[in-house]
């Protein structure tokens, strides 16, 4: 059963309160735009501002795509996006556009231990552990900085769009060919691949982590990393809200055949919509499951189906005691097995342990149910952290992974495939038009995925 929510409802509900309402679809929408995150209600918004009649179709019975507070959790923990960087300017303008509150994020605060080896240790015994086993020069790098030593201490772009205008003339070995080119043995490349986006350092661009490192270099200075309060899903609700048009949530869609004076749209639910022009929001790992009459062209096709994403799992607990003061050590920890990372988090609406499991260690949970990847989890985290048994309690799972409308987090490059297709998965299909963070340029994360709608709404402009 497709929903229609309520305006007033969206600006208050939380997940366990949301009060919805059957209806049908505006009549003859100018444009349909397929996902309900960040990038398909900009779009919206720029679309209706311009006197365009939208509906947006979401998969999901819930809002904001790859952003998610857990509302209705204790502490409610953010799932998803939610960190706001300083220069995200269509982001803070939303937030600042509906009245939201921002907090700095505390990243100063976060204190780690380590567990490398199966020894629990502080990251200052590192450097003379046994469990240290890097070369010489190496040896004074805890593991999770091992990247920055390695890599190149600037990015050498020239612009934030240079990893993508002058990627045919730029070098693109792998993450572990970079590094063993760096003098990375074995040992190294064990360690280091716990800090890729990737299951495997082969599988990773190094010209993708040379644009993630430009972005860094272009917000350095400008100030901190920002939560909302309240949780960063206030925002999307208050974005569809703004909305005139219909948004229809629990309606996957199955295919997409365009026509001669218009393109429709058929949902798994049986339900068929019409328009003059579609845009689709959602990730390339779902978008590759839609057929598409006719189809998309060969090079396009093949960007869309092979666009890697990286697969993690959050699990969250809540701290009943403070048990880094039992072992004397950091309230966070980085480790080299099945426990991953566990970070002490602090947002203004709680504060919380949070085990993210990705890359690698997200490989024996990646299709779980979430009573046992909370079980595997408390056992993991228990074993490298004994001090935590019994001083903190599960609060919840979230594995994107698993969820059939996201399939894993966010894109990333294998190496070669910038130089083989550029930014092509944005190029419009007749009257079908592409967005998402996947397809963002000069940005990343939430602001990259606010700047890829921004980009279709404007094509879709120009061409209505």
């Amino acid at each position: 059963m497709s929903l229609r929510i309520s305006r007033r409802a969206l600006l208050a509900a939380t997940p366990a309160t949301l009060v919805t309402r059957k209806t049908r679809a505006a009549a003859n929408p100018d444009v349909i735009i397929i996902g309900a995150g960040l990038s398909g209600l900009h779009a919206g918004q720029i679309l209706e501002d311009a006197g365009l009649k939208v509906t947006v179709i979401e998969a999901s019975n819930r809002l904001g795509g790859r952003v998610r507070t857990l509302l209705d959790k204790p502490q409610t923990p953010e799932s998803g996006g939610s960190e706001v960087g300083p220069m995200y300017a269509r982001v803070i303008d939303q937030i600042q556009r509906f009245g939201l509150d921002m907090r700095a994020w505390q990243a100063d605060k976060l204190d780690f231990a380590l567990n490398v080896g199966g020894t629990l240790m502080s990251p200052k015994d590192w450097p003379t552990s046994p469990q240290n086993k890097l070369p010489e020069a190496f040896r004074k790098f805890p593991p999770m900085a091992l990247p920055s030593a390695l890599g190149p201490k600037e990015s050498g772009l020239a612009e934030l769009d240079t990893w993508l205008e002058n990627a045919k003339a730029l070098p693109d070995p792998s993450l572990r060919d970079l590094y063993v080119s760096k003098g990375a043995d074995e040992t190294m490349l064990a360690l280091l691949g716990y800090t890729a986006q990737a299951d495997d350092l082969a599988q990773e661009s190094s010209l993708w982590g040379r644009r993630g490192q430009k972005l860094n270099e272009w917000s350095r200075g400008h100030g901190p990393f920002n939560h909302v309060v309240g949780g960063m899903s206030k925002l999307p609700q208050a974005m569809a809200a703004s909305l005139k048009g219909d948004i229809i949530l629990n309606t996957p869609v199955e295919s997409i055949a365009l026509g001669k004076s218009s393109v429709t749209v058929k949902c798994a639910n049986g339900r068929r919509f019409q328009a003059k022009r579609v845009l689709c929001t959602i990730p390339a790992s779902v978008l590759r499951g839609i057929a598409f009459d006719p189809v998309l062209p060969a090079l396009q096709a093949e960007a869309v189906a092979s666009i890697p994403y990286g697969q993690a799992t959050s699990v969250f607990f809540e701290i009943k005691e403070k048990f880094w003061e039992a072992d004397g050590l950091g309230s966070s920890l980085w480790t080299d097995g099945p426990a991953g990372r566990a970070f002490n988090w602090l947002i203004p609406g709680g504060n919380y342990i949070w085990m993210y499991l990705a890359g690698r260690v997200n490989q024996p949970i990646r299709s779980a149910p979430e009573a046992d990847i909370i079980a595997y989890a408390t056992t993991a985290l228990n074993t490298a952290r004994p001090s935590t048994k019994d001083k903190i309690t599960p609060i919840a799972a979230v594995n994107w992974s698993a969820n059939p409308w996201s399939r894993g987090t966010f894109s990333y490059r294998a190496p070669g495939q910038i130089a083989r297709y550029g930014n092509i998965a944005a190029t419009p299909h007749g009257v079908v038009h592409f967005a998402g963070e996947h397809t963002a340029v000069l940005q990343s994360g939430l602001e990259g995925a606010m700047e890829s709608g921004e980009r279709a709404a404007l094509e879709i402009l120009e061409k209505s």
